[in-house]
C-alpha cells in the first residue's frame, strides 16, 4: 500500500472545518426529517379515527414515532460530533 504524504496542520483543519460544514448541514437535515416525521405521526394519531384503523394503519402509526425517536437520537449523536469537531478546530487554531 502507498504511503500517503502526512497532511499540514493547515490540511487537517480544512479537512475539518469541512467535514464540521457537512456534518452540521446532515444534523439540519435530521433535525428536520424527525419533526416533519413527528408531525405525520400526530396526524396519523390524532385524525384518523380509531374504529377505522386497520391493524396495518396502527403499525404504521406506531413505525413514525419509532422512526421519529430514532431520527431525534441521531440529530443528538451528530450534535455530539459538531461540537467535538468546532472544539478540535478551535484547539488547532489556539
Amino acid at each position: 500500500m502507498p504511503k500517503q504524504k502526512p497532511r499540514s496542520s493547515t490540511q487537517s483543519a480544512t479537512g475539518l472545518a469541512e467535514a464540521l460544514k457537512e456534518n452540521k448541514e446532515a444534523t439540519q437535515a435530521v433535525e428536520k426529517a424527525a419533526d416533519d416525521l413527528a408531525v405525520v405521526h400526530a396526524v396519523l394519531d390524532t385524525k384518523l379515527p380509531k374504529a377505522t384503523a386497520s391493524s396495518d394503519v396502527d403499525r404504521a402509526v406506531e413505525r413514525t414515532n419509532t422512526l421519529e425517536k430514532q431520527l431525534s437520537a441521531s440529530s443528538k449523536k451528530l450534535k455530539k460530533v459538531n461540537e467535538s469537531l468546532e472544539r478540535e478546530l478551535t484547539d488547532d487554531k489556539a
